[in-house]
């Protein structure tokens, strides 16, 4: 799946453009810094850190941890939270879309998907607010096209 692909099945799902970004940036979040288990948010690793295989794993074993998905699952609070939408049933649908899209994208072009996490965690040092990255702004340098 190229990254047209990724950016075409979102655009597809009805999900708002203007909240797909922030909706991967806080799966990313969730996943790298408060994900469910302790396994999930600090198996992710750059090729830097292990062997590439190792590494497309870790990414789609974090995609692929997260539960059921419900109005109460943390993960859709923080994304209703950062989002603003205010329907929980309508996020939880949101997040489910996404989750789906980036696990295929994870299977499909393991390499690109790894790039947008190491971009994340490299930035998120970089920046001091927190709050700035909350928009998925990481993602617009080259990665824009979600």
């Amino acid at each position: 799946m190229s990254q047209d692909d990724l950016r075409s099945k979102l655009s597809e799902s009805g999900i708002p453009e203007s909240s797909r970004s922030t909706i991967i940036s806080s799966i990313i979040k969730h996943l790298i810094y408060g994900g469910e288990s302790k396994e999930s948010s600090t198996n992710i690793r750059g090729a830097t850190d292990d062997t590439k295989s190792d590494a497309d794993k870790d990414v789609q074993t974090a995609l692929s941890s997260i539960d059921q998905l419900s109005p109460n699952h943390p993960l859709v609070q923080r994304i209703q939270q950062d989002t603003g939408i205010q329907d929980p049933q309508l996020v939880t649908q949101y997040t489910e879309q996404t989750l789906r899209a980036m696990k295929e994208h994870a299977n499909e072009n393991p390499e690109r998907m790894r790039s947008i996490f190491r971009r994340f965690r490299s930035r998120k040092g970089e920046v001091k607010d927190q709050e700035q990255n909350l928009d998925g702004s990481f993602l617009h340098d080259g990665y824009d096209s979600f």
